[in-house]
């Protein structure tokens, strides 16, 4: 197994890599490689956006200050706030006396923002416009949440660092502090870890336990439970865990949706003895729980081991928002929970209780799991679908989809060094994308950079309840050509990302970087499809693997004319960050006069060329598939087929004509045919489907 030591050289050389690559400073790469692994790994974030600020000159007013990130999470209440300790050299200690230096310039930042620091400052700093939302938004903050991040290692002699409230005007914001070493990052790399699980003491909240019954469900593979819990334990331990209490689909959906419900909120506020009965309850899932039977009132839990919300987000969070912001009163309120033991380790099944759970939200119902079978396929094509040499190498490489977290880095870790170098040539780090990436090119191909605007996840969401409407559509052109168009977008977003860092009018402000990419690249769809309904050529990209330099000279103009309309004062909302969020933005800068230069329009393709490449593409798509369900159709073999036969008809699923091509499926198993046709292969596959709809399987 890879080394602490030979892990960290190995780190710190791809973001130096990564740095160069993107024309951006070291530790914004840190920032940019680590953001996935606060939210995805830890789950102690729901988004971050770079804001660096810095300010040395103290006075008696304003407080020395420094943040390199940060985002307001109001959904959990929380503002985090980040700085990134990026140290290329020689490994050093992280100190008591380092974190509580680092940790007070963020907390000054804090307090600065409310002394009215930034009333006069310019407005297209980040860190500014992050200081109007804070104070915008101050009666639904309730914790200031600090973040150091860094490649340096914890001294042992480091214990928990307990921070006071924070007090201003009578207000009081807890503060809370993780720090995050290079030990945690590369432990979060290995095949074994874990996120630390939430473990709830009902004690440390005030309450000497849940009051609940044991469900008899005549099965050892799980526990349930029903509960009814006071809605100030909720509040409290929401307020304590945030994001970290909420399943990843949830954690989605109230950012999506907003935290607050108004009818929650209301019944909260007007109807409290109501409460129980006009809500619909929670769900949750943990590893385990401790329970006690006091005398004469029955079973009550006492704690919760990896407890986890999976449905029922909203109303937690409603109730803390209530808490805080409304300064409500939570007495009498009560809200039934149905409580899951997950005694294994299995993702699948969690999935599954998540997903039917939250079967009646839009945002769930495109299915964030990576299982997607959109997903599968293109996992599949990253694995085999080479680029083209560049650069006269005399080798290719692949472009790595990560579909789940952890498939690039894991298999590292047990590697030598030899065989690191042998991985990552052919799968280069900078040639790795996620699902969040992929939905970033797609929806920005889309011209939907308003989407894109509004964060990683959010955006994620956006993505798959498009993407789902368009699998049930026409599963066919998910195919080869696709992914090649997807590289295609990928080569020419990160293209983008490369121009704008390189421009003095960015170099001179550097903000507002991701959404000045979508922006651009949306603008450019847009100008070439004004023409005639053209296409880029996309396969000159991906044969390529570069962007032609015609098209980098319209990025270059075109990503000028979008910060100019960022920094317009005209603009219909003040704050760039969340006017950016807007459709009213694309829409002005849409409709921006501009005109494609004439080598541009020259290599240009038409949409009927793209259409007759489309169509061979899905005939193969369509070849490839049959042959794949044929070749599971034998493997599945003929005590599958003979079960699945009997337990359909018992349970009356299947029909006469079911059944004859069931018998034909065993046949060809049984080697008594020589093979099926398109047409048959598709009917098996389509009976499969419908059996396993009713949980046959």
């Amino acid at each position: 197994m890879i080394s602490l030591e030979e892990f960290r050289e190995d780190y710190i050389n791809e973001i130096n890599l990564t740095a160069v690559e993107n024309s951006e400073h070291q530790p914004d790469a840190f920032i940019d490689e680590m953001s996935d692994t606060l939210i995805e790994d830890f789950s102690i974030i729901n988004g971050l956006e770079k804001c660096f600020y810095s300010f040395n000159k103290g006075t008696k007013a304003f407080k020395n200050m420094q943040i390199d990130a940060g985002y307001l999470d109001l959904p959990a209440n929380v503002v985090d706030l980040l700085i990134s300790d990026y140290n290329p050299d020689a490994v050093s200690t992280i100190t008591n006396e380092f974190i509580n230096s680092k940790s007070q310039l963020m907390i000054n930042y804090f307090e600065n923002v409310l002394k009215g620091y930034f009333a006069y400052a310019e407005d297209s700093n980040e860190a500014v416009q992050l200081a109007y939302s804070i104070l915008n938004n101050i009666d639904s903050i309730n914790k200031i949440h600090l973040i150091i991040i860094s490649t340096n290692k914890l001294s042992t002699r480091v214990k928990t660092i307990d921070f006071p409230d924070f007090i201003y005007n009578n207000r009081k914001f807890k503060v809370e502090l993780d720090v995050i070493d290079i030990q945690m990052i590369y432990n979060s790399r290995l095949k074994d870890f874990k996120k630390e699980p939430v473990v709830i003491n009902t004690s440390d909240f005030g309450f000497k336990g849940i009051q609940c019954i044991k469900a008899d469900i005549g099965t050892s593979e799980y526990e349930a439970y029903l509960a009814i819990v006071p809605g100030k334990f909720l509040c409290d331990i929401y307020k304590k865990y945030g994001p970290r209490l909420l399943e990843s689909n949830v954690r989605s959906f109230l950012n999506a949706k907003g935290a607050v419900n108004k009818g929650i909120r209301g019944t909260i506020l007007n109807e409290r003895n109501k409460f129980f009965t006009y809500n619909n309850g929670i769900s949750t899932i943990a590893k385990d729980i401790k329970t006690d039977i006091v005398p004469n009132e029955g079973l009550y839990i006492t704690e919760f081991n990896d407890f986890q919300i999976i449905n029922g987000g909203q109303t937690t969070a409603s109730l803390a928002s209530a808490d805080i912001k409304d300064k409500a009163s939570l007495d009498n309120i009560y809200v039934q929970m149905k409580l899951t033991i997950v005694k294994e380790d299995d993702p699948e099944f969690v999935h599954s209780i998540s997903k039917f759970a939250n079967s009646q939200n839009k945002v769930t119902a495109a299915d964030l799991n990576s299982n997607h079978p959109f997903y599968v396929k293109m996992e599949e094509f990253s694995r085999k679908t080479y680029a083209p040499p560049v650069n006269n190498q005399p080798y290719q490489t692949l472009w790595f989809f990560e579909r789940a977290r952890g498939q690039y880095d894991q298999p590292k870790m047990s590697m030598s060094k030899a065989e690191r170098e042998k991985y990552t040539k052919l799968n280069p780090k900078n040639q790795k994308f996620t699902k969040t990436d992929l939905a970033k090119y797609l929806n920005s191909a889309a011209m939907k950079p308003y989407a894109v605007s509004k964060g990683a996840q959010l955006n994620l969401v956006d993505f798959q309840t498009d993407l789902e409407n368009q699998w049930n559509k026409d599963k066919l052109r998910f195919n080869e050509l696709f992914y090649k168009d997807l590289i295609s977008k990928a080569i020419l977003f990160k293209t983008i990302e490369k121009v704008i860092s390189e421009q003095d009018w960015y170099i001179e402000n550097k903000a507002y970087r991701a959404q000045l990419v979508t922006y651009s690249f949306s603008k450019l769809i847009y100008e070439v499809k004004k023409n005639g309904n053209m296409e880029l050529d996309y396969k000159t990209i991906w044969d390529k693997q570069s962007v032609p330099k015609y098209l980098i000279d319209e990025i270059i103009n075109i990503s000028k004319l979008c910060f100019d309309s960022f920094n317009d004062p005209n603009r219909t909302f003040n704050n760039i960050g969340e006017y950016t969020k807007r459709k009213d933005c694309w829409l002005t800068i849409k409709d921006k006069n501009y005109t494609l230069s004439e080598e541009t329009l020259d290599s240009l393709i038409s949409k009927e060329e793209k259409k007759i490449e489309a169509l061979s593409a899905k005939k193969d798509e369509k070849l490839n598939n049959s042959v794949m369900q044929e070749v599971e159709i034998f493997q599945l073999g003929t005590e599958y087929w003979n079960r699945v036969k009997k337990i359909g008809i018992e349970q009356g699923i299947v029909n006469g004509k079911d059944i004859e091509f069931i018998d034909f499926a065993i046949k060809y198993c049984n080697g008594l045919v020589m093979g099926m046709s398109p047409a048959q292969t598709r009917i098996i596959f389509e009976i499969k489907q419908k059996l396993e709809e009713n949980g046959i399987k």
